[in-house]
C-alpha cells in the first residue's frame, strides 16, 4: 500500500474501531495507545524515506512529502504519541472524579485519531484547496474535544473557537481562490495550478500585485488559526477550558499545521515579489503579537491561560523570525516549530498534573508545590525555562538564531523590540512559577499527591526531548530543517 495513503488510513481505522469498541476503560485506552504508536511509526517511516530519497509524490501528485512537511510530520508523530499516552492517565482521573463518562471517553479517543488524520492531511496535501479544507476540518475534529465536559464555559469556548477560526479561514479560502486564478493565468493548466509543487516552481511568473494580496489574505486566514494577533482571541479560552492533553495537541501540533500553510504561501510570495515584502509584513505581525500576548501574560494567574498566551507569544516569535528572513531567520522559524511543540506539550501536560494536585488552576492559590509534587515541579520548571529561552533548552536555539539573523542583517530596532518583549515575558513567567512552586502555602488544600513515575513518564520524555534538541546537533533533523530553508528560498525543488 502507498505509504502516504497508509498514514491517513491508520488513524481513521483507529477512530472507527474505537467508536465500535465496548465501554471499557482498559480496552479503550489500550487501543488508543496502540493506534497512536502505529500511526507514529508510519509517519516516521515516511520521514526516513524523504531523508534517504528526497521529495516524493502519491496519487498523481495529489499528496506529497518534502523536507519542510517532514518537520511537521515529526511533530505529529512524536508529540502526538506522547500526549496521547499521557491522555490515558488524565482521562482516568476525569473518570474517577466524575467529570466524564465512559461514553465521553470513547468519543474523546476516537476523535483524537480523527484529529490526527486531519492534521496529517493538511501537511501532506499538495492540492491547495484540499489543504485548506483539511485545516478547516481540524477545527471540526477538535471542537468536540475542547467541549468534552459539556459545561457552560467549555461549550462557550468551543463555540468561540469554531466561529472565529471559520471566519478567519474564510480569508484563507480567498487566498486559495486567488492563488489558483493567478497561477492558472500563467500556466493554463487547471490541475497544475492547484498543486503547491507546481505553483512554487512557477512562482516567479505570478503577477506581483496579485501575489501580495494573496499573502495578506493567507496571513489573516492562517494567522487566525495559528494564533497571531489581533485574531488570537479564541485561543486563551479554548486552552483554559479544554482537557490538558487537547490543549497540548492544539498548541503543540495544530498551530504548527496552520503555520506550515503560511510558510508555503510565504515562500510562493517571496519568489513572486522578493523577500522584502513578506519579511516586512511578518516582522510587523510578529512584533505586534509578541507585545500583545506579553502584556496579557503578565496578568495571568490561571496556569492554563498563562501557557495559552505563551502559544500566542511563540507564534509571534515564528512570525518575527520569518520577518528577519535569510537563512538564520528561516532556520529559526522552522526549528522553533519543533522546539515549541515539545515545550508546550510538556507545559500543558504539567497543568494536568497541577490541576489534579490542587483541584484548580489558580497559581495565586497554590504555593509550596516543590514539596508536594517535586517531579511535577521540575517538569513545570523545565517547560518555563524552555519557554523563556534559557540556554540548554530547545527554544534557546531558535531564539539565538533570530538574534544572529537580525543583527547580521542590520535590523537593530527590530531586534531591540524583540529583546524587550522577551525580557517582559521572562520576568512574568518566573514570577508566576515562583508563586506556584515556592510561594507560602497558606490555606492551600491539596487534593492529590504527586503522580506515580509511570504517570509522569510522558512529561519526562518531553523534558528529555527539549534538552536533547537544546544541547545536541541532531543531524537528521537539522538536515530536514536546512532543506526546508532551501525549499522556502527556492534553492531546492
Amino acid at each position: 500500500m502507498d505509504s502516504l495513503a497508509l498514514i491517513l488510513i491508520i488513524p481513521l481505522l483507529g477512530a472507527l474501531i474505537l467508536f465500535l469498541s465496548p465501554k471499557n476503560y482498559a480496552v479503550l485506552s489500550g487501543l488508543h495507545v496502540l493506534f497512536s504508536a502505529v500511526t507514529s511509526v508510519a509517519l516516521l517511516n515516511n520521514v526516513l524515506k524523504v531523508l534517504s530519497g528526497g521529495t516524493f509524490y502519491s496519487f498523481d501528485k495529489f499528496l506529497f512529502l518534502d523536507s519542510l512537511g517532514c518537520v511537521f510530520l515529526v511533530l505529529i508523530a512524536v508529540t502526538g504519541f506522547i500526549v496521547n499516552f499521557y491522555s490515558i492517565h488524565y482521562m482516568r482521573w476525569e473518570l474517577e472524579d466524575g467529570h466524564i463518562h465512559l461514553s465521553d471517553l470513547k468519543k474523546y479517543y476516537a476523535l483524537s485519531h480523527v484529529f490526527i488524520f486531519t492534521m496529517t492531511l493538511s501537511v501532506i496535501c499538495n492540492n491547495v484547496a484540499f489543504m485548506w479544507a483539511a485545516i478547516e476540518a481540524t477545527t471540526l475534529a477538535s471542537v468536540f474535544l475542547v467541549a468534552i465536559h459539556k459545561d457552560q464555559k467549555s461549550t462557550e469556548s468551543g463555540y468561540k473557537y469554531i466561529v472565529l477560526c471559520s471566519i478567519g479561514l474564510a480569508f484563507a479560502l480567498y487566498a486559495t481562490v486567488l492563488l489558483y486564478s493567478a497561477t492558472y493565468s500563467t500556466l493554463g493548466d487547471g490541475e497544475a495550478s492547484m498543486q503547491f509543487s507546481s505553483i512554487m516552481a512557477n512562482a516567479k511568473n505570478l503577477n506581483p500585485d496579485a501575489a501580495k494580496l494573496i499573502f495578506v489574505f493567507a496571513l489573516i486566514g492562517f494567522g487566525t488559526k495559528a494564533g497571531l494577533a489581533p485574531t488570537h482571541t479564541w485561543l486563551p479560552d479554548v486552552h483554559a477550558e479544554g482537557p490538558a492533553p487537547i490543549s497540548a495537541l492544539l498548541s503543540g501540533v495544530l498551530l504548527k499545521c496552520a503555520m506550515l500553510a503560511l510558510l508555503r504561501y510565504y515562500a510562493i510570495t517571496a519568489q513572486a515579489v522578493g523577500f522584502s515584502f513578506v519579511e516586512g509584513v511578518m516582522i510587523v505581525s510578529g512584533t505586534i503579537t509578541l507585545f500583545v500576548a506579553g502584556f496579557f501574560l503578565i496578568r495571568q494567574h490561571n496556569v492554563k491561560r498563562m501557557f495559552a498566551y505563551h502559544s500566542i507569544v511563540h507564534m509571534g516569535v515564528i512570525a518575527f523570525a520569518l520577518g528577519v528572513g535569510g537563512k538564520f531567520g528561516l532556520f529559526a522559524a522552522i526549528f522553533h516549530c519543533l522546539a515549541h511543540s515539545f515545550t508546550k506539550a510538556l507545559a500543558f501536560c504539567s497543568t494536568g498534573n497541577i490541576a489534579r494536585i490542587y483541584g484548580h488552576k489558580d497559581m495565586s492559590k497554590m504555593g509550596g508545590m516543590v514539596k508536594i509534587a517535586p517531579i511535577t515541579t521540575i517538569m513545570f520548571g523545565a517547560a518555563v525555562c524552555s519557554l523563556v529561552g534559557v540556554p540548554a533548552f530547545a527554544i534557546f536555539v531558535s531564539e539565538y538564531n533570530v538574534f544572529v539573523g537580525a543583527i547580521t542583517s542590520g535590523q537593530y530596532i527590530a531586534v531591540a523590540l524583540f529583546a524587550i518583549a522577551l525580557a517582559v515575558i521572562f520576568i512574568a513567567d518566573f514570577a508566576h512559577f515562583n508563586m506556584a512552586s515556592f510561594g507560602e502555602p497558606k490555606g492551600v488544600v491539596v487534593h492529590n499527591k504527586e503522580m506515580s513515575l509511570f504517570e509522569n513518564l510522558p512529561l519526562i520524555a518531553l523534558c528529555a526531548l527539549i534538552i536533547i534538541f537544546g544541547v545536541w546537533h541532531v543531524d537528521s533533523f537539522y538536515t530536514l530543517v536546512n532543506n526546508g530553508v532551501n525549499i522556502m528560498m527556492g534553492a531546492l525543488k
